[in-house]
């Protein structure tokens, strides 16, 4: 019982210095003209370009602080169809709120931020079209100008998860953060 305790202990303290250094990292991130959250889920549904620009016109918030955790987990699905200046956006508003409501009492809240971290999880080691194997940090990060320390909370962030998510702890995704670790030094 000790053991099990200190062990949620150890994730609650992790977790929370994770949220402040995300915050920090990506401070003064801006979209500066990305795809926005409601126009990527628009892409998504392949609604037309009216509704696509109907649904950029949903999101008015200029901080990725201020995006709504309703948004992200009604756009849980968005990150595969943003473009570089959204996604780095976007990525630390879906890592905080998939962080902040991991391993919640809530089954339905808990489910849904499994789905966004497991959905930030996928796009931040997988630098598509190459396999997850194939994917190399630099690449990713060099891809959304990701910085160093915006590059070491990632990595911190692919740490966390596969610590304590046994399911993404799998030999091929290890590697692929030891990957991240060693890039984001």
């Amino acid at each position: 019982m000790l053991d099990a305790m200190s062990h949620e202990s150890d994730f609650e303290v992790r977790r929370h210095a994770l949220i402040a250094e995300i915050t920090a990292a990506f401070r003064g991130v801006s979209r500066d003209g990305g795809t926005t959250l409601h126009e990527a889920d628009a892409i998504d549904a392949r609604k037309s370009s009216d509704e696509q620009s109907a649904a950029r016109r949903l999101d008015l918030e200029t901080r990725w602080q201020d995006v709504r955790e309703e948004d992200i987990f009604a756009c849980r699905e968005a990150l595969s169809f943003l473009d570089e200046k959204g996604f780095r956006y976007y990525i630390p508003a879906f890592m905080i709120c998939g962080l902040r409501h991991w391993k919640e009492q809530s089954h339905l809240t808990s489910y849904e931020a499994s789905v966004i971290l497991s959905t930030s999880e996928y796009h931040l080691l997988h630098d598509y079209p190459k396999s997850l194997r194939a994917s190399e940090p630099a690449s990713i990060a060099s891809k959304y100008q990701f910085t160093g320390a915006q590059s070491r909370a990632v990595a911190r962030f692919l740490r966390l998860i596969i610590d304590f998510d046994e399911v993404s702890a799998d030999k091929a995704t290890v590697e692929a953060v030891h990957r991240w670790e060693n890039y984001a030094i």
